[in-house]
């Protein structure tokens, strides 16, 4: 037999050449169908980022990556959440507590540099790491970019009520709650959306690739880039600010308890309200202060 094969060969290459072409054909439809459920999403938004002074081909660039879009889930998710539902006694069992102080003699040299550096308790720098991302085991996974463009983006009418159209499909929604939390969450998010790119930018991060939270927060120390930006500290001294580095986490931490007043042998009472500027729970603080407590046992 030839190399080419018989003519039933011939045919049954070419049916299953056409076959696999008609395959990705439908596969690309259906993605396109899925791309375009919310129309141009974000094409408001790349004209006002420009307009406040973002480069024009960088956003162009950064907005035409095919991992850029719009995330509807998360929308649904951050207008049904509830801080109050969150079990934070997982954090203070006693697997947790073993787990976070074999973590602090890991990093005790970065973690007492920090104390003495910042004057903050290196036990309520455990207890945060520990309470936002399991001590960095659990960083988030959905793209920051794409959560806060969305957020971003409802600013815009015609999207907002697009994501209102889909996020009814699943939950039940009253459009007016909906429009208020949209309006007040894409001023919100809009402001951390050019924090970010700052950040990003300034590190020579790729956007596109930064995972975090559903809320935008990203890193160890589950940071809003805001917070990046005034508060981040170069832990590790080696020239970068990079929030998924535990020594740059932990000084972050410290500088942005710092700044809002932590001093050191401060009582709980003080402890409380600066604890509550990084997270507005009482069940956070609670939790939070109840680890450093365990963590000192």
């Amino acid at each position: 037999m030839s190399e080419s094969g018989g003519p039933f060969f011939q045919r049954f290459r070419r049916t299953a050449v056409l076959g696999v072409i008609l395959a990705a054909a439908l596969l690309f439809c259906l993605a396109s169908v899925s791309r375009s459920q919310i129309p141009q999403p974000f094409s408001s938004l790349k004209k006002r980022l420009v307009a406040d002074g973002f480069d024009a081909k960088s956003i162009e660039a950064i907005y035409a990556d095919p991992r850029v879009k719009e995330d509807v889930q998360m929308v649904r998710v951050f207008f049904k959440y509830r801080e109050a539902r969150l079990d934070y006694g997982q954090f203070t069992t006693p697997p947790a507590i073993r787990k976070a102080k074999a973590y602090m003699q890991r990093h005790k040299v970065s973690l007492d540099a920090v104390e003495q550096r910042y004057g903050v308790d290196k036990t309520v720098i455990a207890a945060i790491l520990l309470v936002e991302t399991r001590l960095g085991a659990s960083v988030g996974k959905r793209s920051v970019l794409n959560t806060l463009s969305t957020l971003a983006a409802l600013s815009d009418a015609v999207v907002r009520d697009a994501f209102f159209k889909a996020v009814s499909r699943k939950v039940s929604v009253d459009p007016e709650k909906f429009k208020e939390w949209a309006q007040k969450k894409s001023k919100w998010a809009y402001k951390e959306l050019t924090a970010f790119l700052r950040y990003t930018s300034r590190e020579e991060m790729d956007p596109v690739s930064v995972p975090g939270s559903f809320a935008g927060a990203l890193g160890i120390a589950q940071f809003m880039p805001t917070s990046i930006l005034a508060y981040a500290e170069d832990g590790n001294e080696d020239g970068r600010v990079d929030l998924f580095d535990h020594a740059d986490a932990a000084a972050s931490i410290a500088s942005y308890l710092k700044g809002f007043g932590w001093r050191p042998g401060i009582d709980r009472q003080r402890a409380s309200k600066i604890i509550f500027r990084y997270n507005r729970s009482r069940y956070y603080v609670d939790t939070v202060l109840k680890i450093s407590a365990l963590l000192k046992g």
